[in-house]
């Protein structure tokens, strides 16, 4: 488990009340939120309050947790932090915050294909999907073995129709990233129905 503080060393032991030996994650320190292209193998980024009400807002993809003191919470919320840790805190509070807020692991196919937020793994490597695609595989995955109508799959990646080629498109997408991770057979199983997909046993 992979964590940024967003601030140096100095800064993060006089927030935290306690340390802990042999925490279960991995800590490392820079002076900004990185772009979203360096934040791959990060699970969560913690930002001081006030380092976080002076950003500019933005969408995250990983979750953010603003830490300070209580009467920031609120301002901190609005302006798009995932959760607020009040200052002093433990380490083992901020893993079960950051526990809490990870990313569900799924696993699927005879191909040990795996999927950790919006990044799958398979026998020949690991791609960040985009969230639409991540939504569709979602969906398929949760009705595995049964129909998909176009019409679910449109909506929960927000398009306007569910007819023509744009759809099929993200679709053809999707199993072009399972075969570029060593997952052919997965990809394949992703079948095209009258008004439906489906993602076979």
């Amino acid at each position: 488990m992979r964590l940024l503080f967003v601030g140096n060393e100095e800064e993060y032991n006089s927030i935290v009340e306690s340390r802990e030996d042999g925490r279960p994650f991995s800590l490392f320190f820079s002076p900004s939120i990185p772009p979203a292209s360096e934040q791959d193998d990060l699970i969560a980024i913690i930002i001081p309050a006030l380092r976080f009400l002076s950003q500019p807002k933005a969408c995250h993809h990983i979750p953010i947790i603003a830490s300070g003191s209580s009467d920031l919470a609120n301002e901190c919320f609005e302006s798009g932090c995932s959760d607020f840790i009040r200052e002093p805190w433990t380490e083992a509070e901020l893993y079960a915050r950051v526990h809490s807020r990870s990313p569900a692991r799924l696993d699927f196919g005879t191909e040990a294909v795996s999927m950790l937020g919006t990044t799958i793994s398979g026998p020949s490597g690991t791609i960040r999907l985009s969230d639409q695609a991540c939504k569709l595989l979602t969906l398929l995955l949760a009705n595995k073995g049964h129909s998909v109508p176009r019409s679910a799959l449109a909506s929960c990646i927000a398009m306007q129709t569910c007819s023509g080629r744009a759809l099929d498109m993200r679709i053809a997408r999707l199993r072009s990233s399972l075969r570029a991770i060593g997952a052919p057979e997965t990809a394949e199983k992703i079948h095209g129905e009258h008004g439906s997909y489906r993602l076979t046993p």
